[in-house]
């Protein structure tokens, strides 16, 4: 249920705990207005349908960001799936059970089949030989489709009480009572706690299972607790995006912060603080996106926020992201470039016999690399803002110190590699410059320093040319 869908004013007195709470408004003001009516009333006294809201949002968030590290660091991701979709056939029996949609029932019997389930992969796991994926499929799909069967057989049959069950497939935040908002604080308080406790344990068997039954560490009590505490925080989270999106509560968030981040206790925080933001931003967009008549789920809203946060994340992050990479790819290009440029210049130094004209012209450094002028340029360019040849001289090209100590260098590990190529590898030496050529780029100074140590500090290479020093 949209939160545009709903009749209730925030301007109006809280309703009573037990009663259903929403934020929302019918009007045919601009959407901008909307968002600040509802920014305005988290801010007055009353804690009201808004707040509840805004807060029960965030505390999921926050729980499923926290135990979605943990899920999507074991590769588990399909876990929260498998479970999201199986708690279905227990909200019908717990509706069934108690004989009217109560909250605390509904809840109690998505958790038992939640449980129930994961009990049931659990098992297979260990007397088949089906692999984890196809566990979780097989039982997902089956809770799932007892669940719409169970739904679907209660609408045949006019049961009183049973409209409104579907909600729980898409979610209805705006619904929530002060009493869920103090539920979800719970159970986010309570996987905290948990997380920190069994903090060291966690880590261990999240990144080296067999390294952790090896120190003593109770697999099944670990696995048990991380799987209950995954349940619950799906269980509340089903309320605000259904069993369907549920899923991508936990995964998205913690996703995102894996490509920010390798360490555990950041990856944590920022998916914590990820799923946050997912709520809050997501509640704003399903405001400003719907219109009188025109519905915009929120639980939708705020997956799609975290959606967008993890494809913003997936292009810039520093680490892992396409566009730095992308640049990092072109900047070694470049680099790669400049130092062929300056090997070409020191081949020519040589010839000379002297470094004290450090000047070289565009044509016949193209004429020995058999490029054209146009390119040697373009290297020279690249070489100039790293200061290996003078900026202001565009042609002739001006060798500065910098460049002289660089070429060298990369000179050096060109022939340290051949010699190495033809007295290691036993290679014939008309047969080791092309691969000595693209490794003269890429060779750290602890791997030349270890080079030089089993060479015996050689002073030629196997032509005969003398090695840089």
């Amino acid at each position: 249920m949209p939160l545009e869908a709903c009749s209730i004013s925030l301007n109006e007195q809280l309703p009573q705990p037990g009663a259903l709470l929403a934020a929302g408004f019918y009007t045919d003001a601009p959407w901008f207005d909307a968002v600040s009516r509802f920014i305005r009333s988290l801010f007055d006294s009353r804690f009201d349908s808004a707040d509840c809201v805004l807060w029960g949002a965030v505390g999921l968030g926050i729980a499923c960001g926290m135990l979605g590290a943990f899920v999507v660091l074991r590769r588990q991701s399909l876990l929260g799936d498998a479970i999201g979709h199986a708690v279905l056939p227990g909200v019908v029996g717990g509706f069934l059970a108690a004989g009217s949609k109560s909250t605390p029932a509904l809840l109690l019997g998505a958790l038992l089949a939640g449980l129930a389930a994961a009990g049931v992969i659990a098992l297979l796991q260990r007397t088949t030989v089906l692999k984890s994926s196809e566990c979780m499929g097989v039982v997902f799909t089956g809770f799932y489709a007892i669940g719409i069967v169970m739904i679907k057989r209660l609408q045949n049959n006019q049961t009183p009480g049973q409209a409104g069950l579907e909600r729980f497939l898409f979610g209805q935040i705006v619904g929530i009572s002060l009493s869920d908002v103090i539920l979800i604080g719970a159970i986010t308080a309570g996987a905290g706690l948990c997380v920190w406790v069994f903090w060291r344990t966690l880590a261990v068997s999240s990144f080296d299972h067999e390294f952790a039954l090896s120190t003593g560490v109770r697999a099944i009590t670990i696995e048990l607790l991380l799987t209950t505490l995954l349940t619950v925080a799906i269980v509340a989270g089903i309320q605000a995006v259904g069993v369907v999106l549920v899923a991508a509560l936990l995964v998205t968030p913690a996703a995102t912060a894996y490509l920010l981040t390798d360490r555990l206790h950041r990856m944590v925080i920022l998916s914590a603080a990820l799923g946050a933001i997912a709520g809050a931003v997501g509640i704003v967009l399903s405001i400003a996106l719907a219109r009188p008549g025109k519905d915009m789920p929120t639980g939708a809203t705020i997956v799609f926020t975290a959606g967008v946060l993890f494809g913003l994340v997936f292009l810039v992050a520093p680490s892992h992201g396409v566009l730095p990479r992308v640049m990092r790819l072109i900047n070694k290009r470049h680099r790669t470039a400049a130092e062929n440029l300056l090997r070409t210049i020191y081949l020519t130094i040589e010839r000379r016999g002297s470094d004290v004209d450090r000047r070289f012209g565009i044509d016949d450094i193209a004429a020995v690399r058999h490029e054209q002028p146009a390119f040697v340029r373009r290297m020279a360019r690249h070489a100039a803002r790293r200061g290996w040849v003078d900026a202001g001289s565009a042609d002739p090209v001006i060798l500065t110190d910098l460049g002289l100590a660089e070429a060298k260098r990369v000179v050096r590990n060109h022939r340290l590699w051949e010699l190495f190529l033809t007295q290691q590898a036993n290679l014939a030496a008309d047969h080791v410059h092309a691969d000595a050529e693209y490794i003269e780029h890429v060779l750290p100074r602890p791997v030349v320093e270890q080079l030089e140590r089993m060479l015996d500090q050689p002073a030629e290479d196997p032509h005969g040319k003398a090695i840089p020093t």
